[in-house]
């Protein structure tokens, strides 16, 4: 990654699971970032203008919040991250793939600093383990 979350930071989370679709599928979905809506129910809207790159940002409402982001890595088939803002709180979240035969394991970190952040451990984690099973099922569903 280009950039690392901060695992000392006032909430951060880390999370892993056993996706039964080939790599390509699964970050195609995640790097589809328009489409989230349509898969991950915490995400209401976004908007991404241009391809996914290092450095492209993209505007998103999730869990009632609307945060700004920047892509720091965009490597396919196996690593995507970005940085994001939300009131008075700065994340980095991070998405590491690796394939195990025709199934995909999925690493997912994020951090978060700032006035706000220590508030956020318990919505961090539930958060995302909800986004992970929901990646899951609809990667197997078009599997």
């Amino acid at each position: 990654m280009n950039v690392e979350v901060n695992q000392k930071a006032p909430a951060y989370s880390e999370s892993q699971i056993l996706i039964h679709a080939p790599i390509e599928n699964v970050y195609q979905l995640l790097s589809t970032i328009n489409a989230w809506p349509n898969w991950q129910s915490q995400v209401t809207d976004v908007s991404m203008k241009g391809e996914i790159k290092e450095g492209a940002t993209f505007h998103w409402k999730a869990g009632g919040f609307r945060i700004h982001s920047k892509i720091h890595t965009a490597k396919a088939p196996e690593k995507l991250g970005w940085t994001g803002n939300m009131l008075w709180i700065k994340a980095i979240h991070n998405w590491s793939l690796s394939p195990e035969g025709k199934s995909t394991r999925v690493k997912v970190q994020e951090s978060m600093e700032g006035f706000l952040a220590r508030f956020m451990q318990k919505t961090l984690t539930d958060g995302m383990q909800k986004n992970l099973y929901e990646l899951k099922l609809e990667a197997e569903k078009n599997n």
